[in-house]
């Protein structure tokens, strides 16, 4: 039989399928992998991998299809090139345990309708700081994401945030994945390399979709202390934290559902934030024109709101939108152009790349005066 993800045994798949399916005589019979193909952008993920398990029980051959994720400490995806001490600091701030406890935890049990997880049929643990997650795969239809989709996903995911008010808070550095982000990614990385005149310099920076950025980027920075502690004008909730289109699968099998993945950035953050990914996401990722973004953020903080009031948290759609364009403004301007790219290459490529991401960045930087009209509110 092929070797199993995560070092577990045949032994340990079949007890579990036994208990997931509610089949105690199925007996597996063989088992197919296939990895998944992906691209890691977390240190965190050390593989995905496709199962398909073909089995029987007195009523005949049952097939299940599973994928495995295995989790790692930070410290073992990082690059080798990055020298030990940054090493250690970095793993020091990444909790790669997050997704495992929400799985494990009581989320499950907070879904409101048409909000799924994938079912969890097994955990293996090790070896070392190493976890492995056995899910449910889920066929999910490929098609564009329509307004009504932001609209239903933002609705769900407002009255998830408030039905989870009462777990036990997720621990992590800076206590929170945004908070953290402030502090890491963009005061010890980003600032730094857009204050200096040597990122400037790069032939990847020098096209005058990218250089017209500098000083909008540099007053940006300037506002970042401010911008976050405005951030306290609303409840902080519980949050996916990563909520975009890519993460919201919608099974061909449930019209209507979502079934929520990727839960490593679960942790406290300002109420209306997980609109953030779910309405930029997919223009930070280039599939979709950057200037789709405002149209959508009108109908998805709205909805939002109005999945928070169906659980009982009323907060004025105003100071909502506030905190979600606030958010933006924190997690993408600074960030979003290819700055961990400059060491490499210039090329064609990178140049083409950074224009590309240069409009994302200008259509974001041009919410800042929605942001003072909301403020006059």
């Amino acid at each position: 039989m092929t070797p199993l993800p995560g070092g577990s045994t045949r032994e340990d798949l079949t007890s579990a399928l036994r208990r997931w399916t509610g089949k105690p005589g199925l007996v597996v019979e063989d088992v197919t992998t296939a990895p998944v193909a992906h691209r890691y952008s977390a240190p965190t993920t050390r593989a995905l991998t496709r199962v398909r398990v073909s089995a029987r029980d007195t009523a005949g051959t049952v097939v299940v299809r599973l994928v495995a994720k295995e989790l790692q400490r930070a410290l073992e995806g990082l690059p080798p090139e990055i020298p030990p001490e940054a090493r250690a600091y970095i793993d020091s701030q990444i909790p790669w345990r997050v997704e495992a406890d929400v799985y494990t935890g009581p989320v499950r049990g907070c879904l409101p309708p048409g909000l799924h997880m994938p079912g969890l049929v097994h955990v293996s643990e090790g070896p070392g700081d190493r976890v492995t997650l056995w899910l449910e795969e889920i066929c999910a239809v490929d098609r564009p994401w329509t307004a009504d989709d932001v609209r239903r996903a933002a609705t769900g995911l407002g009255r998830l945030a408030v039905r989870r008010r009462g777990e036990p808070r997720i621990e992590v550095p800076h206590g929170s994945f945004l908070a953290n982000f402030v502090a890491n990614r963009l005061g010890r990385r980003a600032l730094p390399l857009l204050a200096d005149d040597g990122t400037w310099a790069h032939p990847a920076m020098r096209s005058p979709e990218v250089t017209a950025l500098r000083a909008d980027l540099a007053r940006l920075a300037g506002r970042v202390p401010a911008l976050a502690a405005g951030l306290s004008a609303v409840p902080e909730l519980p949050a996916h934290g990563d909520a975009t289109p890519a993460n919201l699968l919608r099974p061909a099998a449930e019209p209507g559902v979502f079934v929520l993945l990727d839960w490593g950035t679960s942790t406290p953050a300002p109420a209306g934030y997980d609109v953030v990914p779910l309405v930029f996401g997919d223009a930070e990722a280039g599939t979709v024109p950057p200037d789709a973004v405002p149209a959508l953020l009108d109908v998805a903080v709205p909805a939002y709101a109005e999945g928070m009031a169906a659980e009982g948290l009323e907060v004025p759609v105003e100071r909502l939108e506030r905190a979600v364009v606030t958010a933006a403004l924190l997690r993408y301007p600074c960030t979003s152009l290819p700055l961990d790219e400059l060491e490499g290459p210039p090329g064609d490529g990178l140049v083409a790349h950074a224009r590309e991401k240069a409009a994302f960045v200008r259509m974001v930087l041009d919410l800042e005066p929605r942001l003072a009209a909301l403020s006059g509110r």
